[in-house]
């Protein structure tokens, strides 16, 4: 696996534990909830930039957010059955960017809480499971 890949699994990795920090932390007032959501943005982006390094790396083109999710569907870095999760995170990536509500706000957390975190946390096992495998 070549340097790249591995320095971007690993600033993912850090992306995600800061994720995790925050989402430790009890949830108190707005300012709470933009650094849920922009710690979100942070990890996803990461996310997204190791999948298309991956690509790459594997001979495939990807460009963007959505075609990097569509070849780590194809490489099997996401499976099946988080393919909506991740579609669903893009999509509220997307709409934090670009719009802030309250209320919309709220939903983000409680999907990056109880949806997100975990799907970013299987993907980041199955790239740590390839990227040892590639080490032996």
């Amino acid at each position: 696996m070549s340097v790249k890949i591995k320095n971007s699994i690993e600033n993912f990795k850090k992306a995600y534990t800061k994720l995790e920090e925050y989402l430790a932390l009890p949830i108190e007032n707005d300012r709470d909830r933009s650094g849920i959501i922009k710690a979100f943005e942070f990890t996803f982006e990461l996310a997204w930039k190791t999948f298309q390094k991956v690509a790459v790396d594997e001979g495939l083109e990807a460009g963007g957010p959505k075609s990097s999710l569509k070849q780590a569907f194809k490489l099997n870095i996401i499976s099946n059955d988080q393919e909506s999760h991740w579609l669903q995170m893009l999509d509220d990536r997307n709409l934090m960017s670009h719009t802030y509500r309250d209320q919309l706000s709220k939903m983000v957390v409680d999907r990056i809480q109880n949806q997100h975190k975990a799907s970013l946390n299987k993907v980041l096992k199955t790239l740590d499971q390839k990227f040892n495998q590639d080490e032996d």
